[in-house]
């Protein structure tokens, strides 16, 4: 089972609706997994600990985990790009 962390800076709204479309993309790819919804700030705690970290916000920090911006899956620019990175992912 994967672990996917979902963070944006209140960890409500956008994080949200970016959860929503990965959920619906891994159930359709087969692959199970879990996630977590959090602030941006709290992501220093799953670090090294989850399989994939995708964000709403610019992150400026190194992280162990690999790290995806989720943006695309609010602005509908780019979703196949990050879709594929995703998977790709996940799947090694």
């Amino acid at each position: 089972m994967k672990t996917i962390v979902i963070a944006c800076g209140a960890g409500l709204a956008t994080s949200s609706m970016v959860k929503d479309k990965v959920e619906g993309i891994l159930k359709k790819n087969g692959i199970q997994f879990k996630t977590i919804q959090c602030t941006l700030s709290e992501v220093d705690n799953y670090d090294g600990d989850v399989d994939l970290i995708i964000t709403t916000m610019k992150v400026r920090k190194k992280y162990q985990s690999p790290v995806i911006s989720g943006s695309s899956y609010l602005s509908g620019v780019g979703e196949d790009a990050v879709t594929e990175q995703i998977i790709d992912i996940l799947k090694k």
